[in-house]
């Protein structure tokens, strides 16, 4: 085995055998298009790229705060994804997953989803 297929079968070293580019030029070359076109395209400053600026949940893919906090609301386009979590039913649904949690507490078996008629009973 040569030396260089041994360089080229090191951990982390994934070689594109066309342009012989490596996982780091890639992710490099990636994170510069980024910010050009977030800077370019969308107007936003490349300072707002700051990791403190607002915080994103992968796991359900929204950004729970405004990453501009610094723009006035009416000039803001985008002020985060919070409100959605307090809108509609949720207040209620949280109250209404509340009381069983205290009627556990207490000694009483009720469950939010399997008895809902139970649960109304105890309710009244």
């Amino acid at each position: 085995m040569t030396l260089v297929r041994k360089y080229l079968m090191m951990m982390g070293t994934m070689i594109n055998m066309l342009t012989k580019w490596t996982c780091q030029e890639l992710k490099w070359i990636q994170n510069n298009v980024l910010q050009y076109v977030t800077y370019v395209y969308v107007k936003i400053p490349p300072s707002n790229l700051d990791p403190n600026s607002a915080y994103y949940d992968p796991k359900t893919r929204s950004m729970r705060g405004n990453p501009n906090p610094q723009v006035p609301a009416e000039e803001s386009e985008f002020d985060g994804e919070n409100f959605v979590r307090f809108t509609g039913d949720t207040a209620k649904h949280a109250g209404a997953q509340l009381f069983p949690w205290e009627a556990h507490g207490k000694g009483v078996d009720v469950h939010l989803l399997a008895e809902p008629t139970k649960l109304e009973l105890l309710g009244e």
